[in-house]
């Protein structure tokens, strides 16, 4: 959804403390014509979002998500390689098959 950041910064409040974010501290992870996502940390109490906002048919629609995930970390996640169906496949079938424990993966 290419708008300028400036439009979103009086709409788009800290879920933690309710503070209006500022245009400094957000980051555009991802954009195309009909969605945005956004990695923004509130100055006030330093709270971490992810915001996705998407034109619907009937208005603008947006989905914001507390992270501990900081702005270069989200920026390498969304950077990143997708992952692929085989993946997903080769993940379940091994899972399917663990008998071990999780702390095991840890």
């Amino acid at each position: 959804m290419k708008m300028p950041l400036e439009n979103l910064q009086s709409v788009v409040r800290c879920p933690v403390c309710n503070k209006k974010y500022r245009m400094t501290k957000m980051l555009v992870l991802d954009e195309d014509d009909k969605r945005t996502t956004l990695h923004i940390t509130c100055e006030g109490c330093g709270a971490a979002s992810m915001v996705f906002i998407s034109m619907g048919q009937f208005g603008v629609v947006s989905l914001g998500l507390l992270t501990d995930l900081k702005q270069n970390e989200a920026r390498q996640v969304f950077q990143g390689e997708a992952i692929s169906s085989d993946q997903v496949i080769e993940a379940h079938q091994f899972l399917k098959q663990y008998t071990g424990g999780v702390e095991e993966f840890i």
